[in-house]
């Protein structure tokens, strides 16, 4: 009876060890040679927007931004380069209609929201899925003070 339990303990054992050979040595190669690597990311740099924060009849806040959009690929970055104009329409009201609507002007400004909405709002202008990430370079926050 014993030398059957041992019997079936090394078949076991054996059968275990091709199994895990089969999955982890051999099973892989192809998955591993179908892989195509990366794209390039690609990038375009946007001119400077600058935005009027008008609450109460009158200007409160200048803010300036320098933006990079990195896009999907070099079709979305041509079709990017047509719309510019589009863009720039979409992303200044995106960005008037967020700070206007802020409860207070007085908390600072929150770059991920930006990022989402300037994202979110890109699809108007590109469709879905053109642009990946929007990059802020820079961001300039000014009271207003008209000269007199």
């Amino acid at each position: 009876m014993k030398l059957i339990i041992i019997i079936v303990v090394v078949l076991v054992l054996v059968a275990g060890g091709g199994a895990a050979t089969w999955f982890f040595v051999l099973g892989d190669t192809e998955t591993a040679e179908e892989e195509a690597p990366p794209a390039d990311p690609v990038f375009l740099a946007m001119e400077t927007l600058s935005v009027h924060v008008i609450r109460d009849g009158g200007v409160q806040k200048y803010i300036v931004l320098d933006i990079t959009l990195e896009l999907r690929d070099l079709p979305a970055k041509a079709l990017a380069e047509l719309k510019i104009p589009k863009l720039r329409d979409v992303f200044i009201n995106a960005l008037n209609e967020y700070f206007t609507n802020l409860p207070s002007l007085k908390a600072g400004l929150k770059v991920p929201h930006i990022k989402k909405r300037l994202l979110r709002h890109s699809e108007k202008a590109l469709g879905k899925d053109a642009v990946k990430d929007v990059l802020v370079l820079s961001l300039f926050e000014r009271d207003w003070k008209p000269t007199n």
